[in-house]
């Protein structure tokens, strides 16, 4: 069993966007699962829900809109979802800013090692010439990780018990922290199956833009909305036709 989890909390993302990621997980992956979204106001959603636990300083209400970087804290709780859940098996978290658009089912075997996304479009010179706590944006992208039973407890606890070590350090980000922190734990999910709308796919031989890429499994459209940062990615509306059909749920062509 795959158990997928997702995270919705204040109003950066409508419902839609849980929504919709539900039916593109419906529509691409063809084992059994369960899919469960974290978040403070379930009202709209279509999915199974649960509140999102009041850990601190891992719940939102501890520290969002103080600190500029650290909106996505709360994807470490998912670590203990098997103990928040119930469900035994597999997992699997992805980010609410992901278009699917092929089928996913080899997730089954692939989360038999704990995985995570490759910013394979990053320049791996320009990430190990600056310092690491200077950037937002490492090899490792947490838009989509997956793993069995247990296996990343450890994290959840680390971050709790080290929090403010952790916080001092990766003040920019979870990627940052992964990457740096949990490097040797992690393997890669396979480089094709993911590409980012704003970057493209591979560097420095695949970097076009604002492009749908047909082979590969999932799209990251990098939404920004919090007010008053300058957003990192330019923000530009997704207006290819064939994203938009596979956000939507319609496979039909």
């Amino acid at each position: 069993m795959m158990n997928f989890v997702c995270i919705k909390w204040g109003d950066k993302y409508e419902p839609a966007y849980v929504n919709n990621l539900y039916r593109m997980v419906q529509n691409n992956y063809k084992h059994d699962f369960t899919f469960t979204c974290f978040t403070d106001d379930p009202v709209g959603l279509d999915c199974d829900t649960k509140p999102i636990p009041d850990i601190d300083p891992l719940h939102p209400k501890y520290w969002f809109g103080i600190e500029n970087y650290c909106w996505d804290r709360s994807k470490f709780l998912v670590f203990n979802s098997h103990n928040w859940l119930g469900y035994n098996g597999k997992w699997c978290y992805m980010d609410l800013d992901i278009i699917i658009h092929n089928d996913i089912s080899d997730l089954n075997e692939l989360a038999l090692k704990p995985r995570i996304a490759h910013s394979n479009w990053q320049d791996p010179k320009q990430l190990h010439d600056r310092k690491f706590i200077d950037i937002r944006g490492t090899y490792h992208n947490s838009s989509l990780m997956c793993w069995n039973r247990d296996q990343c407890e450890h994290i959840f606890w680390d971050v709790i018990q080290e929090e403010q070590q952790i916080y001092r350090t990766f003040f920019k980000g979870t990627d940052n922290y992964h990457f740096w922190r949990q490097r040797e734990f992690w393997n890669n999910i396979p480089h094709d199956w993911l590409y980012s709308y704003n970057h493209g796919l591979k560097y420095p031989d695949d970097l076009e833009r604002y492009k749908y890429r047909e082979d590969c499994k999932i799209c990251i459209f990098n939404v920004n909305k919090i007010k008053g940062q300058t957003p990192q990615y330019e923000i530009n509306e997704i207006d290819d036709e064939q994203l938009l059909r596979h956000w939507h749920g319609n496979t039909n062509s």
